[in-house]
């Protein structure tokens, strides 16, 4: 009996693994040199990554470097990321979110390739999703 109830345990421990969404929120503004270069050499190989494809990725814009990016800047269906993080001053940013949850929030390209896409690879493993779409 403990047998068969430690299998059904993992069987849906895999199954709300298996049913994870992985989202991928970038934020930058027009001004921002380092957003403009981000987005011209290492946005394309984000989307056509297989975490890229895994990832639910979308953007949000601020209006320049000198304001914070607040709620209002975000689209309705985001809202859940500006109450979770708060006004961002200093982009790049790069938020990573699971089932809704944020679990990063980096500013940087630095911080991007160190830290987020080994978080993002981790997060989309672990989930097991495998395809959230680009918006």
């Amino acid at each position: 009996m403990r047998v068969l109830a430690a299998a059904l345990l993992f069987l849906a421990s895999a199954c709300a693994l298996a049913d994870g969404k992985v989202d991928v929120i970038y934020l930058g503004t027009n001004d921002c040199p380092y957003c403009r270069h981000w987005e011209a050499a290492r946005k394309p190989e984000l989307l056509a990554s297989p975490e890229g494809k895994a990832a639910s990725y979308r953007e949000v814009r601020g209006e320049t470097l000198r304001k914070p990016i607040e709620a209002a800047h975000y689209p309705a269906d985001l809202k859940w990321v500006a109450e979770q993080i708060g006004p961002s001053r200093g982009v790049p940013r790069f938020v990573l979110a699971v089932d809704g949850k944020v679990v990063m929030n980096v500013m940087g390209t630095e911080a991007y390739q160190k830290t987020f896409l080994p978080a993002l690879r981790r997060a989309v493993a672990d989930t097991g999703s495998t395809g959230g779409g680009k918006q």
